[in-house]
C-alpha cells in the first residue's frame, strides 16, 4: 500500500465538496483566505469529518521576519487548531542572498514560535522552499526538531539545471513533512514559477515519486492549482502508476 496521500487547496465549503466528490483524501487549508474560511468554518468542518477527509494548512504567503507579517501568520496558525491540521507550511525564505545573520536569527526565533504555538494542539510548522538549495535549510531544521519540510516540486525547477527535489528527500528524509506539486519549465528567478498542470512543463516526476515513496512515514501531497486541474493531475499520476 503507497504511503502517499493526496489532496487540493480550499478555502471554503465548496472546495471540501469537490475535493470530496473526487477521491481526494484531504483539504489543504488556504489560510490567505482566513475571512471566507470563518464564514464557512462550521459547514466545512461538517462536510470533510462526513466524506472522512483530514487537513494540512497554507499560512499567509507573507514573511517572518516582517512585524505585519508575522502577526498575520501568528493568527492563521491560532485560527488553524480549529481544523486540527497535520501541518501548516510558511515560507522561511532561508536562501543566504535574501539574509543577513541577524535577519535568519530573527526567522529562527520566530518560527521557534509558531512552531510551539502548532505542537500546542498536535500539528507541526513546515517550512516550504521557495529559491532554497538543500543545504540553506538546514539551519531551521537543527534550530527546531519539531519542524519538517514542505518541498516544493514546481519550485524546485527553478535557478537550477536540475529539480532540486530529489536533493532535499535525500538530504531531509526523515524531515520531509509535506509536499507541493505542480510543473514548471525552470527560469532564472522565483518569480517565474508558473504553477503548471502535470504534463505541461518539463519536470520528470517519476523519480520524484519514486523517492517519496521510499520514505517510511505518510506523505501529504497537494496539488497546488485550480482543483479541477488537481483532479487531472491525479488521475494523469494514476495512469502513470505513480500514486
Amino acid at each position: 500500500m503507497s504511503n502517499l496521500r493526496f489532496g487540493g487547496q480550499a478555502a471554503g465549503l465548496e472546495g471540501i465538496t469537490f475535493l470530496a466528490a473526487h477521491g481526494f483524501d484531504f483539504v489543504d487549508l488556504n489560510l490567505n483566505e482566513i475571512d471566507k474560511i470563518r464564514s464557512e468554518e462550521r459547514a466545512m468542518l461538517k462536510s470533510a469529518r462526513r466524506a472522512g477527509l483530514f487537513f494540512t494548512a497554507h499560512a499567509p504567503d507573507l514573511r517572518v521576519d516582517n512585524e505585519d507579517g508575522m502577526q498575520r501568520i501568528g493568527e492563521a496558525v491560532r485560527y488553524a487548531e480549529r481544523f486540527k491540521p497535520r501541518t501548516i507550511t510558511i515560507h522561511p525564505i532561508l536562501a543566504p542572498r535574501s539574509n543577513t545573520p541577524e535577519k535568519i536569527e530573527q526567522k529562527m526565533h520566530e518560527i521557534g514560535i509558531l512552531a510551539a504555538m502548532a505542537e500546542s494542539y498536535g500539528a507541526r510548522i513546515s517550512c516550504e522552499n521557495t529559491s532554497e538549495e538543500p543545504a540553506d535549510m538546514k539551519v531551521v531544521l537543527d534550530a527546531h526538531p519539531g519542524v519538517v519540510l514542505t518541498v516544493d516540486v514546481g519550485h524546485s525547477e527553478l535557478l537550477s539545471d536540475i529539480n532540486k527535489s530529489l536533493g532535499f528527500i535525500e538530504a531531509y528524509p526523515d524531515r520531509i513533512g509535506h509536499v507541493h506539486i505542480h510543473d514548471n519549465i525552470g527560469g532564472d528567478t522565483y518569480h517565474e514559477d508558473l504553477h503548471l498542470p502535470l504534463g505541461e512543463g518539463r519536470i520528470d516526476f517519476a523519480p520524484i515519486l519514486k523517492g517519496l515513496r521510499a520514505l517510511s512515514h505518510e506523505i501529504t501531497i497537494t496539488f497546488e492549482m485550480p482543483r479541477q486541474k488537481a483532479y487531472e493531475g491525479l488521475l494523469w499520476l494514476r495512469e502513470r502508476d505513480l500514486t
